[in-house]
């Protein structure tokens, strides 16, 4: 049905030693559609947040056994994880405020490209690009929302086309008179090339990828706009000390948990049928639902946004949607952790499996077996395509390598930083190594190392830790067909518990520390192919 219109980089070496799985415990294929030719997405790999358009980190690679890592944009939090384009530009994003660039450019290798024109104003690239994953396109062009506008880049950095974004609905949160907020969580490409996204107060919004100019009215999605998300206060020291703007923190904790805006998630498009899909509010209040909508054409040559299916889920407003490999399917999940397979072609359920999910996208693999993140100690679930559990994952044997344990601290635990993404017979999950603090549910884990680990894709077991990470991940770990691995490094868990740092490291054992607050980014290439050419 159609809607109503709307009026510098540091290296190190070394061999191999989610946001919301995160606050909970400190608070209580190469993915392709039908062919890369018939994509807009650039070709290399890691175009968009969750890889490409069917949102599935799915990368069958066969990861070497050591690395060299380089970080860069210390002291800034990344929360979404940088992109690369087919000319292996990185582009990452951060979110600080007057006088700091928000998006930088970079070689695999760590050499700074460029940097966006620091932000003076409302009309420059502002902090809200901090959970907005670049998209690329296969000519190498750049696409990123921030608070109030969309962005086009050409790959040398200049600025191809900026577009106002709409105005957020009476009623919306976030609205100061200097600095309204109405931001893409992250953009996608329409199976037409267009570029279109869905703004915070559901507001999806369609241009020419060339020009900017619209390709449809503006539509507005129905669903209530949800109270403030108070699942996990926002302490002050979490995402402070300068790792991003103080002025966005809220916007970007509630943008985290789903509250007080209709959609938080990133859009999923069918190369094959050009349908769209994204989680937003429900008209029924605290519920979610998955829409699933067309682009049809006018006879003016414009576009019209048609509502295929509305499927309801349980509250939130749910995750970010996953495509099976054949596209019959659009995986969710709702904030009880009920985990959704709707039929692409009439949002149909045709299955639920009870979970601890957290509301993240899942990811799947090129056999259809499905991976999400859980926000418990066994923090990643196997599901096969029929809705049957496979496994939990069980890495207490890295863990007990990782640290010792100290009657005083506790047995150490491991602590899910990001969602999971799958290679070769394995998935990949950042990880930090913790000993606790506390007692019942008020445990505090106090970070110490931060790593990459495998587990075996059929069994759920620990296998080995990949590579070292040096802060939090708190989002999304990339893989190249290389093997390179791209990490934000969000900072979510290392900041909350900051302030105890001086007792802590008083308290540890021999040489460790309690990790620290860095942020940036890390790019870890596999030594045989560090100095190659992508």
């Amino acid at each position: 049905m159609p809607l109503m219109n709307e009026g510098g980089a540091f290296m190190s070496s070394g061999f191999q030693l989610c946001a919301c799985a995160i606050v909970a415990a400190v608070l209580s294929v190469v993915d392709l559609p039908v062919a890369w030719g018939a994509s807009v997405y650039a070709p290399s790999g890691w175009a968009s947040l969750h890889q490409s358009e069917a949102n599935r980190r799915s990368q069958p690679v066969d990861l070497p056994t050591q690395y060299r890592s380089w970080t860069a944009l210390q002291g800034a939090a990344t929360l979404t994880v940088p992109t690369v384009g087919p000319d292996g530009h990185l582009y990452a994003t951060t979110g600080q405020g007057r006088g700091h660039s928000n998006l930088h450019a970079f070689t695999l290798d760590g050499a700074l490209l460029w940097q966006a024109k620091p932000m003076e104003n409302m009309n420059d690239l502002d902090g809200c690009a901090i959970l907005s994953s670049p998209i690329v396109d296969r000519e190498g062009d750049v696409y990123i929302s921030d608070c109030n506008q969309l962005w086009s880049f050409k790959p040398d950095g200049k600025v191809k086309w900026v577009v106002d974004l709409p105005a957020a609905p009476a009623g919306a949160h976030f609205q100061r008179p200097d600095f309204p907020i109405n931001a893409f969580t992250t953009a996608v490409f329409t199976k037409d090339g267009d570029v279109l996204g869905v703004t915070n107060f559901g507001q999806v919004v369609v241009v020419d990828r060339a020009t900017g100019k619209p390709r449809a009215d503006v539509v507005r999605l129905p669903g209530l706009i949800p109270p403030k998300s108070t699942k996990y206060p926002l302490r002050d020291a979490i995402l402070g000390f300068g790792l991003m703007d103080p002025g966005l923190r809220d916007w970007a904790w509630q943008l985290i948990f789903g509250g007080e805006m209709n959609s938080a998630n990133t859009p999923a498009v069918d190369m094959r049928t050009g349908r769209i899909f994204v989680a937003v509010s429900s008209v029924a209040p605290g519920r979610g639902v998955l829409m699933g909508f067309d682009l049809k054409p006018r006879s003016d040559g414009k576009l019209t946004v048609e509502i295929a299916f509305s499927s309801d889920m349980g509250p939130g407003s749910g995750s970010s949607p996953t495509l099976s490999p054949d596209g019959r399917f659009a995986y969710v999940s709702d904030d009880d952790g009920m985990f959704y397979a709707f039929d692409t072609a009439n949002g149909k359920r045709a299955w639920t499996v009870q979970t601890k999910a957290a509301a993240g996208a899942a990811a799947v693999g090129e056999d259809g077996t499905i991976v999400a993140l859980q926000e418990v100690d066994a923090f990643a679930i196997a599901i096969d395509p029929n809705g049957h559990r496979l496994w939990e994952s069980d890495i207490g044997n890295l863990v007990k390598a990782a640290l010792p344990s100290r009657w005083y601290l506790g047995g150490p635990v491991a602590r899910s930083t990001g969602n999971p993404v799958i290679v070769k017979g394995m998935v990949l999950e950042p990880v930090v190594y913790c000993y606790t603090l506390g007692w019942g549910k008020w445990r505090i884990p106090i970070p110490i190392r931060s790593a990459i680990v495998a587990i075996d894709m059929k069994t759920g077991k620990g296998i080995k830790e990949i590579v070292g990470l040096s802060d939090d991940s708190s989002g999304i770990t990339a893989v190249l067909p290389d093997g390179t691995i791209i990490n934000s490094l969000g900072s979510v868990l290392t900041s909350a518990v900051e302030p105890l740092a001086w007792l802590m490291n008083r308290l540890l054992p021999g040489p460790l520390k309690q990790l620290e607050a860095r942020g940036g980014i890390q790019v870890s290439r596999p030594v045989r192919a560090s100095k190659d050419a992508m």
